[in-house]
C-alpha cells in the first residue's frame, strides 16, 4: 500500500496543512479517504486524478471531512471531464442517511449521468475491494464516526482513527496494524473531549500492538509544539507527524 497525505490539518484554515484528505493505494485500487474542502485541487497537484478514484471512503459527517464530496459527485457528471466508470461512496450507515440528505436540495446535479454511484454501507458489511477488504469500527466522536481497518493481499494493514477520543473501537481497528493513521488534533495540556492529544494517539497504538504511528488531524496551535516526543513516549515506535504531500509505503512485517 502506499498513502499520500493530502491534508493534515482541520477545518481552520491554514497556509501549511489542509482539510483531512488521503489517497489510499490498496491492491488494484484508489481510495480516497476523507474529503474535506480542497481535497480534490490537492489531489490532482500531487499528480492524481479524482475521475481514477475507485472508493471514497468517509469516517464521519462532519464538514472537514465530508464537506468537498458534493463537489466531486458534480465534477464527475461533468460532459467531457466526468466519469463513466463506476464509483463506491462508503461510510456508517448514520453517515449515508446525512449523505443522501445532503444531496436532496441539489437534485439531478448530485445524480450520476454516465456512470453508476454506489452507496456502501460499512455497518452491514465490509467493503471488498481489487485486493483489499476495508472494516469500520464504531468510535467515541459522533453516532456516524468509524475508525477505518484496510487489510492488503499480502498481509500489509493500514489503520485510521478518523475523530475519536479514546476507547476501545480506535484500539479494534489497529490491532498489529503496519501504520496507524491517529488524530492528534490539540497539543498536550489542551484536551477536548472527542479528540485525541499525542501521548494518547501512542498510548493507543501501543495497546493495539501498531508497527508505526502517522499523527494527523492537527489545529493550527498544534504548529507551536512537538507532537512526536509525547507520542513516542507512551508508543515505544516509530511516530511520524503528517504533512501535506507526505508519502509513506505500508508493507507488512517480515
Amino acid at each position: 500500500m502506499e498513502l499520500l497525505v493530502l491534508g493534515s490539518g482541520t477545518a481552520a484554515p491554514s497556509r501549511r496543512r489542509g482539510a483531512p484528505g488521503f489517497l489510499l493505494r490498496a491492491g488494484r485500487e484508489q481510495l480516497l479517504l476523507e474529503c474535506g474542502a480542497g481535497t480534490l485541487d490537492r489531489l490532482i497537484h500531487h499528480g492524481g486524478d479524482p475521475r481514477r478514484l475507485d472508493r471514497v471512503v468517509l469516517s464521519h459527517h462532519h464538514l472537514d471531512h465530508f464537506g468537498e464530496i458534493g463537489h466531486l459527485l458534480f465534477a464527475a457528471r461533468l460532459p467531457g471531464y466526468g466519469r463513466t466508470r463506476p464509483l463506491t461512496v462508503a461510510g456508517s450507515g448514520p453517515l449515508l442517511d446525512v449523505l443522501q440528505r445532503y444531496r436532496e436540495p441539489f437534485g439531478h446535479w448530485l445524480d450520476p449521468r454516465e456512470f453508476p454511484l454506489r452507496l456502501h454501507d460499512l455497518d452491514v458489511a465490509p467493503l471488498e475491494g481489487e485486493g483489499f477488504r476495508l472494516t469500520a469500527h464504531p468510535v467515541a466522536h459522533i453516532d456516524s464516526a468509524r475508525a477505518l481497518r484496510i487489510e492488503e493481499e499480502g498481509g500489509a494493514v493500514l489503520a485510521f482513527s478518523g475523530d475519536t477520543d479514546v476507547c476501545d473501537g480506535v484500539v479494534e481497528a489497529a490491532a498489529g496494524a503496519d501504520l496507524f493513521v491517529a488524530e492528534a488534533s490539540f497539543p498536550e495540556g489542551a484536551k477536548r473531549t472527542g479528540h485525541l492529544v499525542p501521548s494518547e494517539a501512542g498510548a493507543l497504538a501501543a495497546r493495539a500492538g501498531a508497527r508505526r504511528l502517522l499523527l494527523t488531524h492537527f489545529y493550527p496551535e498544534c504548529d507551536e509544539h512537538d507532537p512526536v516526543a509525547p507520542a513516542a513516549a507512551s508508543f515505544g515506535g516509530e511516530v511520524l507527524a503528517a504533512e501535506d504531500g507526505m508519502r509513506l509505503s505500508v508493507e507488512a512485517a517480515a
